[in-house]
């Protein structure tokens, strides 16, 4: 690759192309922006993909009506939920209120008929939200960018110029999830919380009652008061004796609790027909109460073990929250934040700013090398036309594997060296100088993704995170095809 080309390839995300649109209001921007975003629906065939995913699982003789029904649900909950994270990702109960008030994003969402604006209940925006699967999301990522990408159908969604994918800029961090700090002795609280509320509301709501020398009100006050004696232990001079002692009393009131949660648990199994719940009520409860209880005893041992015996835990085995399992403590080592608790993300965009790939982890993230080697090979799948040149990352991407992978494909290795005396060699190539500074953009992108979200996604577990993740990439990129059409078109006007 000459450095001319390769030149003019870095310089294009200064492109004026991808400039703010001046003159209009954000309403009349956004407004714009939605129709245009519509249009690309269609004519990348991404809702005919959401439409047949929507139909998976449909008996295969339903009738017309059926068919046509769940296609419609399909496209709304798409839609909708596409909506929610290109609007930031406001709560679902805010979000339904702003939809039900708003005719531009009720339109869009196909949310109107004769009676009004209807199905904008939070309920039903939530489980719009968990409606197609982290897979067929992904292949909807790709059919976009295929689509954006390729020689061949870039004028379908009315581009001028395919969105250039030869160039890959990466970068990995950390999605946190939306938990306190992991302290060993509030996650016993954070059990007896979970199971006292489940008491309480068998015993009012159900009217299920078993003999409970104390209430769940008393037994909860407890554990407060228990709480605020392990906070201000560190005060004292013998606060490590005071501690052992605090949590030795958490225990024995954790274990308690614990026998009436299991007796309720058992009585509410057996007499739920004497209850004015339905089946799945009672199913959400039993299935909350067992989830606490079978974390009982394991966060109790993981709080003696390095409360009273001081031993370490290993991070595979930590419990770092009782409400989400899927969570992992990284080591970024950044200022203000060394251990970051969530999962390894991993993003891939070009110079314009067009992600082009994505990855959640569930387990550990692995080395950030290997990430990049398992994104290329995602990379070569796409039916684009065009073959990827250059890649460009952190110092954290520059390993001897990473450079033979990268000469064996024939693509540039613009990575940062690690070695300073290579670093040193290349800070005189104008075009390395120019890629590295560039990089230093993606963090912004990876900025963009993450606060999304308000820095702290509400999606819990691992398979609703990566559906979001899934969301925010698709999202994202419609949204940045959309502001291309306005700009090329505000730049013909001017013309």
């Amino acid at each position: 690759m000459s450095k001319s080309i390769g030149k003019q390839a870095i310089q294009g995300w200064l492109c004026p192309a991808l400039t703010p649109v001046n003159g209009n209001c954000d309403f009349a921007v956004l407004t714009e922006q939605l129709e245009h975003i519509d249009r690309i629906l269609e004519d990348s065939s991404v809702l005919t993909l959401a439409r047949e995913f929507a139909l998976q699982g449909l008996s295969t003789n339903a009738r017309p009506q059926d068919i046509r029904k769940r296609i419609e649900i399909g496209e709304r909950n798409f839609r909708c939920e596409f909506l929610r994270h290109k609007l930031g990702m406001p709560s679902f109960r805010d979000y339904s209120v702003r939809l039900a008030g708003d005719e531009v994003l009720s339109n869009f969402c196909k949310l109107r008929d004769i009676r009004g604006v209807c199905n904008t209940s939070k309920s039903v925006l939530d489980r719009a939200s968990k409606f197609f699967t982290q897979q067929q999301l992904r292949e909807m990522f790709q059919l976009l960018t295929e689509v954006a990408c390729s020689w061949e159908h870039h004028q379908d969604i009315g581009l001028t110029a395919p969105v250039d994918s030869s160039f890959c800029l990466v970068d990995s961090t950390c999605l946190e999830a939306n938990i306190h700090y992991p302290i060993d002795w509030v996650l016993l609280r954070d059990v007896s919380r979970t199971l006292l509320k489940a008491i309480k509301l068998i015993r009012d709501k159900g009217k299920l009652l078993n003999r409970m020398p104390q209430g769940p009100r008393e037994l909860s006050a407890k554990m407060n008061k228990l709480c605020q004696e392990m906070t201000l232990s560190h005060r004292r001079a013998d606060s490590l004796k005071l501690r052992k002692k605090v949590l030795r009393k958490m225990k024995t009131l954790l274990r308690q609790i614990g026998k009436h949660a299991q007796a309720h648990h058992d009585l509410l199994e057996s007499c739920k027909e004497q209850t004015d719940w339905s089946t799945k009520q009672v199913a959400s409860i039993l299935t909350r109460m067992d989830k606490a209880l079978k974390q009982l005893p394991e966060v109790i041992h993981q709080a003696h073990e390095r409360i009273i015996g001081g031993r370490k835990i290993k991070s595979d085995q930590k419990i770092l929250s009782i409400y989400d399992q899927d969570l992992n403590p990284i080591v970024r080592k950044k200022a203000g934040k060394e251990i970051e608790f969530g999962n390894g993300l991993f993003l891939a965009e070009n110079f314009e700013g067009f992600l082009l790939d994505y990855k959640l982890y569930q387990e550990y993230p692995p080395a950030d090398s290997e990430q990049l080697l398992e994104s290329l090979k995602r990379q070569e799948k796409y039916n684009t036309g065009e073959k990827l040149q250059m890649v460009v990352g952190d110092r954290q991407f520059d390993t001897r594997k990473v450079s033979k992978a990268l000469k064996k494909s024939g693509i540039e290795d613009m990575n940062c060296p690690r070695n300073p005396v290579q670093l040193k060699e290349r800070s005189g190539d104008p075009i390395f100088e120019m890629a590295q500074k560039r990089r230093s953009g993606t963090e912004a992108r990876i900025a963009i993704i993450k606060n999304n979200g308000g820095r702290r996604w509400r999606a819990k577990g691992y398979t609703h995170r990566n559906i979001a993740v899934s969301f925010a990439a698709l999202s994202h990129n419609l949204t940045w095809l959309a502001n291309l059409q306005m700009a090329e078109a505000s730049i013909k006007q001017a013309a």
